[in-house]
């Protein structure tokens, strides 16, 4: 930067070249520098870090400032990001406990999320304290309490599972509702996405997938967030049992 060289690092000859510069400058002012190339070496260092700022740098610094802003300015809307749909994420859950213990179901919230609250309700209030699961090994059922919502009736089976997407992965949140169906066999069981109206076309595209047209295959639905958002209230009035998402699920 001082001498106006473009010095390629890692490459032998421009570290020579380099070297012969700074020894040749280091020899023509001995009287401020050191003998063994410490002064000039910890110079160099001030100056190419920014710490000490010349003519020579200051253009280069106003465009690292810059950069680090953008990158600062980037990171914090990617937070605002995340948190916006970590609520959106509670917000749903909220909904299907609020919905699910209206209709009498015992209502399952997934472990990891017991603490989380929304306009003051905190979700662990709408869940049972423990998820028992019969004639499911533990490890199976340590899978499946991480589900984000699950309804149980009387007799505790899975009346309902709900999975909430924001910016994982549709098919994943796919295989997880797959996975806790092949558990157990109860032909009752509903399975839902529930999930960002801007993912609509995304969630369709999945479900359309061959391995998941299978016979054999559970039948998974998917709820949007603004439905469930804006129904939430009459489903809790007028509903009866699951078949309340009927006119909303698709």
């Amino acid at each position: 930067m001082i001498f106006k060289q473009k010095i390629k690092l890692g490459s032998w000859e421009d570290y020579l070249t380099m070297r012969e510069i700074m020894m040749e400058y280091n020899s023509n002012h001995n009287l401020v520098l050191s003998k063994d190339l410490g002064a000039l070496a910890g110079l160099l260092y001030e100056i190419g870090s920014g710490r000490q700022v010349i003519q020579e740098n200051h253009t280069l610094l106003l465009q690292e400032i810059d950069k680090v802003n953008k990158k600062l300015k980037k990171r914090h809307e990617e937070i605002q990001k995340e948190l916006a749909e970590e609520n959106e994420h509670t917000e749903m859950q909220y909904y299907l406990a609020k919905i699910g213990t209206t209709l009498g179901y015992n209502v399952w919230i997934a472990k990891n999320d017991h603490k989380r609250e929304w306009k003051g309700y905190k979700l662990g209030n709408f869940s049972i304290p423990h998820l028992n699961l019969e004639t499911i090994s533990s490890a199976v059922s340590e899978t499946i309490s991480f589900i984000d919502v699950l309804w149980l009736n009387g007799e505790n089976k899975v009346i309902g599972a709900f999975e909430v997407e924001k910016s994982t992965s549709i098919y994943s949140g796919i295989l997880r509702l797959l996975d806790l169906a092949m558990s157990f066999n109860n032909d009752k069981s509903r399975f839902y996405l529930i999930a960002p109206n801007k993912r609509k076309n995304e969630i369709k595209a999945q479900l359309l997938r061959p391995s998941f047209q299978h016979d054999s295959m559970c039948k998974i639905s998917y709820i949007l967030f603004s439905d469930l958002r804006e129904d939430c209230e009459a489903m809790c009035k007028f509903g009866v049992n699951i078949s309340v998402f009927d006119k909303i699920s698709n």
